[in-house]
């Protein structure tokens, strides 16, 4: 008994040597010099399998008799590399099922994957060769070119490695989270705190309630803890705004003279503070200014509504756009760069529209006090809005 386990433990070693050594032994797919490889799709083969009517990965003992093997190609992920296809018998090369030209023995075939993209504008291509049985025979190689002044690229080349770089977390990228986490926390403390109040000043329609019955200024006054606590958080998104400007070199009313050098996330955390600082200071001195112009105008009882609908409206723009500076920064979409002449059109937009939408909510029935109302939000409003556009860069 024991010399028949000995047997065969022996056995098993040598045919796991073998196996490995065939393995290891296999041969390697080489593209031409003025490449080198990404990805090999070797391992990646498919074949249309009619009972489940969709293509299954090929197996060796199954599906070496077929001629026709496929590839799923992302267009997408692969964009500026080339994909190079190689047959050692004559093959026919297939792009979405639609026959393409020949593939000459042992030449190898290049595809630009932008091309494709553009051509067939999908996020997937499937590929298919039609040639002799089995995959052994053909390889498709994902491949980038390599620069002719490069040296260090020719030298690195023929080997079949990826270079992924680690994804580096910048200064301001951990502000952005560390905001996030802020604005979120004061948001659900409010919330926690006033649900009903709150969810009345997140709501657009509330914007538009001009019903005297039921204005949210009765139940809260702009010096109440709910609308203080709101002005805190919307002096918080436009602060995290500005300094996305200054962090990409848009020096908005030269606040670089007030701003460190940014050097780390918690100098960056600083500005953040001081810049929300000063815009709630900058809010509520507004609304003394509001509360003197409204005294003079007559218009007194209008004063706290306009102001809550200034904050509502303030809060839900800096709030949509922060999620999309947050969005794109942590995408790395480098879109500022294009846009920067155009920066300051959705805040002119903005404002302006909500000049119009202020007059149109808040208008009394007199004709004499619209004259009033028109002169009060000019001052506070469009008198504000020409000298920060003509300050701002």
């Amino acid at each position: 008994m024991k010399s028949i386990s000995f047997t065969l433990f022996w056995a098993f070693l040598i045919a796991f040597s073998v196996s490995g050594t065939m393995a290891s032994g296999a041969a390697e797919v080489n593209p031409p010099e003025q490449y080198f490889p990404v990805y090999d799709y070797q391992n990646d083969w498919l074949v249309y399998n009619p009972q489940y009517k969709n293509y299954v990965p090929f197996s060796q003992g199954v599906n070496e008799g077929a001629r026709y093997v496929s590839l799923y190609i992302d267009l997408v992920k692969n964009r500026r590399y080339v994909l190079l296809v190689k047959a050692e018998n004559e093959s026919y090369l297939f792009l979405e099922g639609s026959l393409q030209n020949k593939v000459a023995k042992d030449q190898w075939q290049e595809l630009n994957i932008d091309s494709l993209y553009k051509l067939y504008k999908k996020d997937e291509l499937l590929l298919t060769v039609y040639g002799s049985s089995g995959i052994g025979d053909k390889s498709v190689l994902l491949c980038n070119k390599k620069k002719r002044n490069d040296p260090m690229t020719i030298e690195q080349a023929g080997r079949n490695f990826i270079n992924i770089k680690p994804i580096t977390f910048t200064p301001f990228g951990n502000f952005a989270a560390l905001s996030l986490i802020l604005i979120l926390i004061l948001t659900v403390w409010i919330f926690n705190a006033n649900p009903l109040s709150f969810i009345r000043l997140i709501n657009p329609i509330e914007f538009f309630n001009n019903d005297p019955r039921d204005q949210l200024s009765k139940i809260n006054k702009p010096y109440s803890n709910t609308v203080i606590f709101f002005v805190i958080i919307t002096s918080m998104l436009m602060s995290f705004i500005v300094v996305f400007f200054s962090a990409n070199e848009l020096n908005v009313f030269s606040v670089s003279t007030i701003l460190s050098e940014k050097s780390n996330t918690l100098q960056i955390v600083g500005d953040f503070f001081i810049l929300s600082a000063i815009f709630f200071l900058l809010t509520y001195l507004k609304y003394i200014g509001m509360v003197m112009a409204g005294n003079m105008l007559n218009l007194d009882k209008t004063v706290d509504i306009i102001f809550l609908k200034i904050i509502q409206s303030s809060y839900l723009f800096y709030a949509a756009l922060f999620l999309l500076v947050f969005m794109l920064s942590f995408n790395h979409i480098n879109w500022l760069n294009e846009m920067r002449t155009y920066v300051l059109a959705p805040f002119l937009l903005f404002y302006s529209a909500r000049f119009l939408a202020l007059y149109i909510v808040t208008k009394p029935p007199g004709s004499l006090i619209n004259l009033y109302l028109f002169s009060y939000l000019c001052v506070i409003e469009i008198i504000p809005l020409i000298v920060g556009i003509k300050f701002a860069l």
